[in-house]
């Protein structure tokens, strides 16, 4: 698909461009000169740029000073990161210690994409407010059904009509609690079966973004299928955001 995109580029060039942009996102700071390195190992002398919609990231810009953030090199870059990762994947960790810009990363997403004529609807929940049971529902001793905030919330978002992007923002740490029972969700089935057996569907423009710390109580089989965005505080390119754009005003 690269390939029949940029016919004028080298294949090697291109196997290089996507090993280092699809992982570039989940690697800390302080390992991206080893990253560099194994990639100078495998792919010696060969340097291509990542591919860029600058348009986008226009949008991307001016939201960010609507917002009174300024655009920072490196908080654009993440922001751009996220959308690429929701473009090939509907389950995202967005992970990072607190006050490294999580939430505003996907918060400047959504207002970009919805000036950018895709207006996108979020659905925010932290799952450790509720017991599992009530996260995703369960029968009743009376043998009746009752929903849960995950489901009901799941149902209703598949519910609205038309293809524009749809969020489930689920921010809160992980734990086997209730992360396990999200497995067939994230998988390619895209299926949350119920305990009454009814099973509800993703849709291709429903995406679920999973705002957490770290990934210490995540099994590899969780991990394995989501995509992963790591958000560093090392360079303390947040703080600058922030002093800026009090300055500029």
């Amino acid at each position: 698909m690269f390939k029949r995109a940029e016919p004028d580029i080298a294949e090697d060039a291109i196997l290089m461009r996507a090993l280092r942009d699809f992982n570039l996102p989940k690697i800390p700071e302080h390992d991206l000169f080893v990253f560099y390195g194994l990639l100078s190992d495998l792919f010696p002398g060969i340097k291509v740029e990542r591919k860029r919609d600058m348009d986008f990231e226009k949008l991307i810009t001016e939201c960010s000073l609507e917002s009174k953030m300024y655009p920072d090199e490196t908080y654009i870059l993440k922001i751009v990161q996220l959308y690429e990762l929701l473009d090939v994947r509907h389950c995202v960790f967005v992970m990072g210690p607190p006050g490294s810009g999580k939430s505003i990363t996907w918060k400047i997403l959504a207002k970009a994409q919805t000036k950018n004529n895709m207006k996108t609807t979020i659905v925010s929940m932290d799952p450790k407010v509720v017991s599992t049971g009530d996260f995703y529902g369960h029968i009743l001793p009376s043998k009746e059904w009752k929903d849960g905030l995950f489901s009901n919330k799941l149902r209703s978002m598949g519910q609205i009509p038309g293809s524009d992007p749809k969020w489930i923002l689920l921010d809160g740490d992980l734990d086997a609690n209730w992360i396990e029972s999200m497995n067939s969700v994230m998988d390619d089935n895209k299926i949350l079966t119920l305990a009454n057996n009814e099973r509800i569907f993703l849709k291709p423009h429903m995406k679920a973004i999973f705002e957490i710390r770290d990934l210490d109580h995540a099994t590899p089989a969780t991990v394995s299928r989501a995509g992963i965005l790591y958000i560093s505080d090392d360079s303390g390119y947040q703080c600058k955001c922030y002093y800026k754009s009090w300055m500029d005003d």
